[in-house]
């Protein structure tokens, strides 16, 4: 076990926290998939939101479309434009020495997939751009709410027609504006005929250097995330539609509608399904989360910028550039003894596998199993609290993991001389590692000394 633990600990050592890319829908087979890109400079949260919506929110009912929402994942969490430079700026040439290069290449590999003929690339833009100067804030120099394209045509058998499709575009989104004043319109930087330096080495120009579409869509910083958001979707809904793509969404394509989906309660879940951390409105802190020292420490998200990132003594969940919460574990040896347990709630029984969470009104009760022990976190009535009809109001709101106070763990753990036999269980293969995790030489020894945790399963009292 020792071994297999300091062989993890030097894997995530090694590798850094490395952008998402998810498939929505299924191609046509008429090299029309759409690529969709997020999260290229870490400061522009309109822009990832946006992306990461179009893979928990959208579903493609014709056509594809290839969506890697955080391109800079690591200055996304961090809050920066890029951790090692502007990865929009490494395009025309970057070093193997450079830290951005393995993901320079994986973004470009994607680009020139031959089923991907249109790219968007998000972003968010300081001001808003007007062609006249107006003010300080509106004026050519800006880059907010626009859409932006490197030259008017692209030599390529689809969307050759650039600024045609972008001026539409702006069309689109000028019909269902806001305010006034965010009216968005079309910049083309002509970037090989000017000669842009910068403009020379990002991602668009690399783009239709490669024969194909590229346009991007420019959000104002001077909104709050949501209405970036909704001006993204706005421009993206058109590209789509262009290309022939359907799709649903489970919101209305409104301010307040992205509001919600932006703000609805996070999921991730821990450690091969062992544990679910719902996350709505959470406390600042998680203490004693039970943590493994002889299984790969993974997790899984509702979205695709949510990641469980290692600290020196603690684990901090981030949403995009906002940590929600922290975990300071209590690592134990994980035991597979169980895949389900019984519950009574509110007297009827349940049966219900770990990481779940179960809505009483009233009260509920875990029926005692042999050989294992129940600890309901927050409520004090001994080793083992199997047997006990348990309401709200015997439970110590400072354990909630909610501020609204209504939600609380309950932990099955394997005795420690029981000798339990461990159950097949289905593995998954979409959960993602916790990088750099660090797990201390003596809590490895208590961990030994300790009964096995089994799993979780969340109570929430309505």
């Amino acid at each position: 076990m020792r071994y297999f633990l300091s062989v993890l600990i030097f894997i995530n050592a090694v590798f850094a926290l490395e952008f998402s890319v998810k498939e929505n829908g299924k191609s046509l087979d008429d090299n029309n998939t759409v690529l969709i890109l997020g999260g290229i400079q870490g400061d522009e949260p309109g822009g990832f939101h946006a992306a990461s919506l179009l893979l928990s929110d959208y579903n493609i009912t014709k056509g594809k479309i290839i969506v890697a929402p955080n391109l800079a994942f690591e200055s996304i969490i961090a809050r920066n434009r890029g951790n090692f430079g502007d990865l929009n700026r490494k395009f025309a040439h970057i070093d193997e020495s450079d830290p951005d290069f393995h993901t320079i290449e994986r973004i470009k590999k994607l680009i020139l997939d031959p089923e991907v003929n249109m790219v968007i690339n998000l972003h968010d833009g300081s001001g808003f751009y007007r062609p006249q100067y107006e003010s300080k804030d509106k004026n050519p120099n800006r880059w907010g709410n626009t859409s932006i394209i490197d030259q008017s045509e692209v030599n390529s058998t689809k969307y050759a027609d650039l600024e045609s499709i972008a001026k539409e575009a702006v069309e689109n989104i000028n019909k269902a504006l806001v305010k006034e004043e965010h009216q968005y319109h079309l910049k083309n930087t002509k970037t090989q005929e000017s000669n842009d330096k910068d403009m020379l080495k990002a991602l668009t120009y690399f783009v239709v250097s490669n024969h194909k579409a590229a346009f991007a869509n420019e959000a104002s910083k001077n909104l709050p995330t949501h209405l970036r958001v909704y001006y993204h979707l706005l421009a993206v809904e058109y590209y789509l539609k262009k290309a022939n793509i359907e799709f649903q969404r489970t919101f209305d394509l409104t301010p307040n509608g992205v509001y919600r989906a932006i703000e609805k309660p996070l999921e991730v879940r821990l450690f091969n399904d062992k544990i679910l951390l719902y996350l709505d409105k959470p406390t600042n802190a998680i203490n004693f989360l039970p943590f493994p020292v002889n299984q790969a420490l993974n997790y899984e998200a509702s979205n695709e910028i949510t990641a469980v990132i290692s600290n020196a003594n603690s684990y901090s969940v981030n949403y995009g550039n906002r940590l929600q919460t922290r975990l300071y574990p209590e690592y134990f040896e994980f035991s597979n003894a169980l895949d389900s347990v019984e519950m009574i709630v509110d007297g009827k029984n349940i049966q219900t596998n770990f990481a779940q969470k179960i809505m009483v009104k009233n009260s509920f009760k875990i029926p005692s199993i042999v050989g294992v022990r129940v600890n309901v976190i927050g409520f004090d009535r001994g080793n083992d609290e199997s047997g006990i009809e348990i309401s709200k109001n015997q439970m110590q709101s400072r354990y909630s993991l909610d501020k609204k106070r209504k939600i609380y763990r309950v932990e099955f753990y394997e005795l420690k001389n029981a000798n339990l036999a461990d159950q097949a269980l289905e593995k998954k293969t979409n959960f993602k590692e916790i990088k750099k995790a660090n797990i201390p030489a003596k809590a490895i020894e208590k961990a030994e000394q300790k009964d096995k945790f089994i799993g979780m399963v969340l109570v929430e009292f309505q």
